[in-house]
């Protein structure tokens, strides 16, 4: 959107603003029991399935004949239908499995070490992993080095070392084996019937050869265009099928492509590769090749960073020939994997009336940034996650993974955001070890950062198909493994979706409006790893990346950040002093490398010449970060750096930390200053209308001063109830202030019009708060478990952990908890009642005299009661539970260390009565 927000699309959003769901077929479910769980996720506030097939249901008429089902109904209900290309992930089809021309490549070397002058035939050695040759390969060139100082080889990890390396997997050296850098020859032409005829002389040699084989993954070759035509074309045959073209087209939206994971012993490679790294990098990496082998870099999970590679060159230069080679080698495995695997899936997408959507690069050595944001211009649409970016729960800025998380996502944002992209969508809510343990809560305080990041829409994780007749609880995708199988049978909670549903509407509506700003890019060169290694074992979380970059000085000083990849500042360079001046128009710019491509350092320079403000961290770049230029490149890089650090726009600091106050310094101020720590915005523009959300990251309440950019009127957007309301505020110069109160993790929203004249919206009146407990506690309590449902009646007991109550140690479900109001009637007299129901361990549903006046899904949550209260008057709180205890307590896994889980209402609960002082009606514009 780029006017500004409708406010009925507000109240009452549309369709498409709707989260949508994961729903995982995984075996052959009836039709028309299909069909019953797919109103019933309408019912619940969705508008977008994503049909996850699973082979053991796909591609086969039963699976055809669903669908066009599932179609046809989703059209009558308003409800988009995404699914997966395929059954799987990585991508895989039959026809592009193993054994076939499709499958991925990689490149694995031998060598044969030589002493003294040596023979002048050297039998082609074979790839080191696979020394009797089981495995069919293609010798794709033959290279010979001096060695200067040889060091252990890699190993292949045995059966016997399972437990800390994967069978099959090469452990890298210790150190490499140094060669001499002017002694690097190609001898491939002088290779006949598996002989090098050649003469060593000097010294001792290695010879290579590079052997391309098949990866024994056998998925999709992602660098090869007519393999990605041919898993198309077989789920358009098998998948789709010619009855569903049509409908597809009125009902679809995305195809979807999971989470890459894949896997090569070596380097992905394709039999042209040679040929499209010359043509981009403008040498041939040939005599190179021996560089390239950092073994586990083609390897999911990678390393957090490059591991040392098996040789590298002797000389002066560091960081060495070697590691430029391999950033030229991993940039054009970005530009295959975008132009032979994104863009065409795209394209094909779109002939069908949809849209490709992508987990771009993910957790690979591919450039992430660059990929989202050539995804998104092509039409693409771009995702996240947050199971691997590394985010727990409950969301805590305090564990080791949360920030990593934050920086992880707002490199996705921030690619999709360069690339012109509005919506980005999240994979919401996958946890290890928290199966039937997920709470509505914990989804909505996990989204409520990921929004603090950028992201816009929710695709809940996700919904198990389920038959009728299904075993209790579910059937569930993970094993009990990861989180979380719902559906609309078993799981308590399910029945308080809609509230959360809307609200969840509301806030992609506003995020969606408008284009996005963001102040500050930070510079940052290479893949994404992710944080999901040490899930299985909390305290391998430690292990894992702290940050991408220490922003908190930044954030604390209300600076909103992303990151930038080298090429991306390159595009972004305009004629003003921004960076993408019609998408986040970053004017701040941080550069913590050393090496710089030396086209990126030019680009830097002259920003800064047009006024950007750049401030660069620790030694500036000093050298070419690929090998294209030779000495040249560094040269560039040099002269490039002087040139900005001259500019009155550029600042040289020590550390990130010192980054905020050099901006303050140049003079730029964020589009929202703040007087409180903690906080987090996004900030979106149309026209004349400013519209900002704001996150508390701490565990409690936040009071703050918020001074945003712009002169005018100020209201909130309430995205419980879909109201526009004035907010107190005040002008001052060419900015606004306003004043906030932010929950604990939570969000507030607040437009600011600059082309209304600012308005005076006066606080609420004060008054004398007495707070009360509720008396003559009752909980009735439904049970889900296997035997079916029964009742637990228990006189007298409120507010409590089940698990410390004897009756409900291992029960999940439903409790009513009814109390009575007993107070003196003078301290109802003409008091506005609310109540606070403490902490909770679940979703409630609050009622008076049977009538609904809120839903809580957080702790310590207000619910206003309004006048509604007197003496006896009965207030009853439904709390709807996960289904973790009941799970435990049937015997089933779950695979946790603590698997029984708070359930309840655990209090305390009170009631609030406020007693006005003043009776002055509200000043301030109308909405």
């Amino acid at each position: 959107m780029t006017k500004p927000l409708d406010p009925d699309r507000f109240t009452e959003p549309h369709g498409d603003d709707r989260p949508g769901v994961r729903w995982w077929w995984q075996s052959a479910v009836p039709v028309e029991d299909l069909l019953d769980q797919l109103r019933s996720i309408a019912d619940a506030g969705f508008r977008e399935v994503e049909i996850a097939f699973s082979r053991e249901f796909w591609g086969d008429g039963a699976q055809r004949t669903a669908l066009t089902a599932v179609l046809k109904e989703s059209e009558r209900l308003g409800v988009g239908v995404a699914m997966t290309l395929g059954a799987a992930w990585p991508l895989t089809t039959p026809n592009t499995a193993t054994g076939t021309p499709f499958s991925t490549r990689e490149l694995q070397y031998g060598s044969t070490f030589l002493s003294g002058e040596g023979p002048a035939l050297v039998p082609v050695p074979a790839a080191f992993d696979d020394p009797e040759g089981k495995r069919a390969a293609t010798l794709v060139g033959v290279t010979a080095a001096r060695v200067r100082h040889r060091n252990d080889p890699p190993l292949v990890a045995g059966v016997e070392d399972e437990r800390t390396s994967p069978r099959g997997s090469i452990r890298p050296p210790a150190a490499s084996t140094v060669l001499d850098s002017t002694s690097l020859v190609d001898l491939t032409s002088e290779v006949v019937d598996g002989v090098v005829r050649w003469q060593p002389r000097g010294g001792d040699w290695v010879v290579f050869a590079f052997w391309m084989r098949e990866c024994e993954q056998g998925v999709t070759n992602f660098l090869d265009q007519d393999a990605t035509a041919a898993a198309a074309a077989y789920i358009e045959e098998h998948q789709l099928g010619p009855e569903n073209i049509e409908l597809l087209r009125r009902v679809g939206t995305d195809f979807f492509e999971d989470s890459l994971e894949l896997h090569a012993d070596s380097l992905f490679w394709a039999s042209d590769l040679i040929e499209r790294f010359t043509e981009r990098h403008g040498y041939d990496p040939t005599p190179y090749l021996p560089l390239l082998f950092a073994h586990g870099m083609s390897h999911f999970w990678l390393p957090n960073e490059e591991t040392v590679a098996d040789f590298e060159l002797d000389g002066d230069v560091v960081p060495g020939i070697g590691h430029r080679v391999r950033q030229d080698y991993y940039r054009l495995l970005t530009d295959l994997y975008i132009s032979r695997r994104l863009l065409p899936l795209q394209e094909w997408s779109a002939g069908h009336g949809l849209r490709h959507k992508a987990q771009a690069a993910y957790g690979q050595n591919l450039e992430a940034i660059r990929s989202n944001r050539d995804f998104v211009r092509a039409g693409g649409r771009a995702e996240g996650e947050s199971l691997n970016s590394g985010d727990r729960f409950p969301i805590n800025r305090k564990d080791a993974t949360w920030h990593f998380a934050l920086d992880w996502q707002r490199c996705v944002v921030g690619g999709a955001h360069q690339g012109g992209a509005v919506r980005i969508s999240t994979e919401l809510g996958a946890q290890f070890r928290a199966a039937y343990a997920v709470t509505l809560g914990d989804l909505q305080r996990m989204l409520a950062k990921e929004w603090a990041a950028g992201i816009t829409k929710p695709f809940l994780h996700g919904v198990a198909s389920q038959a009728r007749d299904a075993d209790w609880p579910t059937q569930t995708r993970f094993q009990q493994i990861v989180s979380d199988s719902w559906n609309c049978i078993h799981f308590p909670e399910w029945a308080n979706w809609r509230p959360l549903t809307d609200y969840w509407a509301r806030g992609t509506v506003v995020l969606e409006t408008g284009v996005p700003r963001t102040d500050v890019a930070i510079h940052r060169d290479g893949f994404l790893t992710i944080a999901a290694r040490g899930v299985r074992d909390p305290t391998a979380d430690a292990t894992a990346p702290a940050r991408l970059a220490d922003t908190e000085a930044l954030e604390w000083a209300g600076f909103s950040v992303q990151f930038i990849d080298p090429l991306g500042i390159v595009e972004g360079v305009g004629e003003g002093p921004v960076l993408f001046a019609d998408g986040p128009g970053y004017r701040g710019l941080v550069i913590d490398e050393r090496m710089l491509p030396p086209e990126t350092a030019e680009a830097i320079a002259d920003a800064a010449e047009r006024g950007l403000r750049v401030v660069v961290v620790g030694d500036p770049p000093s050298a070419d970060s690929g090998h294209s230029h030779d000495s040249d490149g560094d040269e560039r890089v040099r002269a490039a750096m002087a040139r900005a650090l001259s500019t009155p726009t550029t600042a040289h600091v020590q550390t990130m930390s010192d980054a905020s106050t050099a901006f303050t310094r140049l003079g730029l101020t964020p589009r929202v200053s703040t007087d409180g720590g903690g906080l987090l915005t996004q900030w979106r523009e149309a026209g004349s209308v400013r519209y900002l959300l704001v996150y508390n990251t701490l565990a409690d309440p936040v009071t703050a001063r918020l001074s945003l950019e712009g002169s005018g009127r100020v209201r909130e957007l309430d995205l419980w109830t879909g109201g526009i309301v004035p907010s107190a505020h005040a002008a001052q110069g060419d900015r606004t202030t306003v004043a906030v109160g932010i929950p604990a993790l939570g969000v507030r929203v607040f437009e600011l019009d600059t082309g209304a004249e600012p308005g005076s919206a006066a606080e609420a009146p004060r008054g004398i708060d007495a707070a009360a407990t509720l008396e003559s506690w009752r909980l009735d309590v439904i049970s889900e478990e296997p035997g079916g449902p029964r009742t637990i009646e228990l006189d007298g007991v409120g507010p409590g952990d089940w698990r410390t109550i004897d009756a409900l140690k291992g029960v999940s479900g439903t409790g009513r908890y009814r109390a009575r109001v007993v107070l003196p009637e003078e301290l109802l007299a003409g008091a506005h009642a609310k109540i606070d129901l403490g902490v909770l361990a679940g979703s409630a549903v609050v009622r008076i005299d049977g009538r609904v006046v809120g839903t809580a899904y957080l702790d310590d949550t207000v619910i206003d009661l309004g006048g509604s209260v007197a003496n006896g008057t009965e207030v009853e709180i439904e709390v709807r539970t996960a289904l973790r205890n009941a799970v435990v307590e049937s015997g089933i896994d779950v695979f946790d260390e603590e698997p029984l889980r708070p359930h309840g209402l655990l209090g305390p609960v009170r009631i609030l009565l406020q007693h006005p002082i003043s009776s002055a009606p509200q000043e301030g514009h109308a909405p």
